[in-house]
């Protein structure tokens, strides 16, 4: 059986006997090692572990998916949740063993604004006595009203904000929370919240320039991440923000975004659609506007949205001589019942 040693930055170690056939993460947890976790499918990258030069004792499991880019897999990182142990060996977290885990809150809906023609900004504010440390760019989890059932929403907020909260939620035809959302969701009404979850934030880097790849509701985080940009103190970075939608109609709040560049010097908006493109507007995707041959290679590159634009700007951002370690990526995965 092989024995697995987990290290933490705080000098914690722990040892996990891990059997083959079983998650290791699911292994781990049962054994007490305080591994950061959320979505267990290998989408969220929570679970990221860097494995020791001369070893690989995780493989990912057979049927099972990894979000990783080949780069950082060639690094030796893998995801414990869509990971079995197959040796012996060490893996090292970057973060400390007694990290305070998720906190459960209760907040009050303060208002739903249609922000496209598909998408809403839900607002509300947080219950008094209940409070949510957060970065820019990270998600929570939040409870359907009248159900068990939950789904993870990243704030377009920045932390400055707190108490309030907000999110960009696209709608669907049917499913729990856009009928909810719809149908009866009313101010004051009770919702639970459970996070923060991710690593999606900024780096604080202000000489490199930043480039923001947004599709559709994957702007919510990169919202909560400018905004923590525009409130910090001293010089800011280039920026460069592309937005892509289906069509004009499905923009999400394009004048709150023509303000939020017109309060921040530095930052430039490209609007992309894929039809119906008018004059402000630039036709296709948000890869779109990228020049990715003049790119400068010292870029940091942020991407949030489909699985299929995540994987195409980090192909393109690699080609274009930039390093694994300046490219964040967040992938919003539909539920199908949202």
């Amino acid at each position: 059986m092989p024995l697995i040693t987990c290290h933490f930055s705080d000098g914690a170690s722990f040892e996990v006997n891990a059997p083959g056939g079983r998650s290791f993460l699911e292994l781990a947890l049962e054994q007490g090692v305080p591994i950061r976790n959320q979505c267990r499918s290998g989408t969220c990258l929570s679970c990221i572990c860097l494995g020791a030069p001369d070893s690989e004792p995780l493989t990912v499991q057979s049927g099972r998916a990894s979000s990783l880019m080949p780069a950082e897999r060639d690094e030796g990182k893998m995801l414990c949740c869509v990971s079995e142990a197959t040796a012996d060996g060490a893996l090292h977290f970057d973060y400390s063993s007694q990290e305070i885990g998720p906190s459960e809150v209760q907040a009050f809906v303060d208002s739903v604004e249609w922000i496209a023609s598909d998408a809403v900004k839900l607002t509300v504010e947080l219950a008094e006595g209940h409070w949510l440390d957060f970065r820019a760019g990270q998600y929570v989890e939040v409870t359907i009203p009248g159900s068990s059932e939950v789904r993870s929403y990243s704030m377009c907020t920045a932390p400055a904000e707190l108490p309030k909260l907000a999110f960009m939620i696209r709608m669907l035809d049917s499913g729990l929370m856009s009928e909810y959302l719809r149908d009866s969701a009313k101010p004051d009404d009770v919702l639970k919240l459970r996070g923060p979850f991710g690593d999606f934030s900024w780096t604080g880097s202000r000489s490199r320039p930043q480039l923001f790849i947004a599709g559709g509701t994957g702007l919510s985080p990169i919202c909560s991440i400018l905004q923590e940009i525009r409130t910090t103190s001293g010089s800011k970075p280039p920026l460069t923000l592309n937005l892509g939608c289906s069509s004009p109609d499905a923009l999400l709040d394009p004048m709150f975004l023509r303000r939020l560049e017109s309060w921040m010097p530095t930052l430039r908006l490209n609007l992309c659609v894929e039809s119906g493109a008018q004059q402000d507007h630039v036709s296709g995707n948000a890869l779109m506007p990228v020049d990715f041959e003049s790119l400068d290679p010292d870029t940091e590159a942020y991407v949030c949205g489909p699985e299929g634009l995540i994987d195409a700007a980090i192909e393109r951002l690699l080609s274009a001589g930039l390093a694994p370690g300046s490219i964040h990526y967040e992938r919003f995965v539909a539920s199908g019942t949202a």
